[in-house]
């Protein structure tokens, strides 16, 4: 098994394609890759501070979860709109949708991922409190604490909040436990389209 802790400090600050804002990239494959090269798949976040519309991402497709703040209403155009106000809740929807966010209480926090059509995924939460074992069956796993802190012994390893671990190669179980007043994760699964 191959891992890497990755800190919010390891991040890097990325431009939106449509220039209105930035994220903050945490994770991304190819390593080093940018917007002009494309990338296979890329976990970010991203601090939402006023209403308007999504970059275009053709070809990949996305999920996006509201990590803090009320949470915005997401236009699809003719696909409808949706309310992403609880959260941690896993939205799907591809790139090359037209969307637009319109903030209903202020500033937003959101978690993204994104990967290439080609590939498969599969992106859930978990909140819990205590001792857990973890799945490590799909590579890459990327697991990112949204809410308070994780133990994970057989690594040596204490993730605070908005940190991601990224394990390759895995197999088995991952014991991990959650520090005082339990963890909230968010566990992305990569894998090839008949995932």
């Amino acid at each position: 098994m191959r891992w890497t802790h990755l800190k919010p400090a390891d991040g890097r600050a990325m431009p939106w394609r449509n220039g209105g804002g930035t994220t903050l990239e945490l994770a991304v494959d190819l390593p080093g890759a940018t917007l002009a090269t494309g990338f296979r798949w890329r976990l970010s976040s991203a601090e939402v501070a006023s209403s308007g519309p999504f970059s275009a991402f053709p070809g990949m497709a996305r999920c996006l979860l509201l990590l803090e703040g009320a949470g915005f209403d997401i236009d699809f155009g003719p696909r409808g709109r949706v309310e992403l106000r609880e959260p941690l809740v896993p939205l799907f929807f591809s790139g090359d949708w037209p969307a637009a966010a319109t903030l209903v209480g202020g500033p937003c926090t959101d978690l993204n991922v994104m990967w290439d059509s080609a590939c498969g995924a599969r992106v859930e939460t978990l909140r819990f409190e205590g001792p857990r074992s973890l799945d490590l069956a799909g590579a890459p796993l990327l697991i990112f604490v949204a809410q308070g802190t994780v133990a994970v012994p057989s690594l040596g390893l204490h993730l605070g909040r908005r940190h991601t671990l990224r394990i390759e190669d895995g197999a088995g179980l991952l014991a991990v436990a959650a520090g005082l007043g339990g963890a909230s994760l968010v566990m992305a699964r990569i894998g090839p389209a008949t995932f």
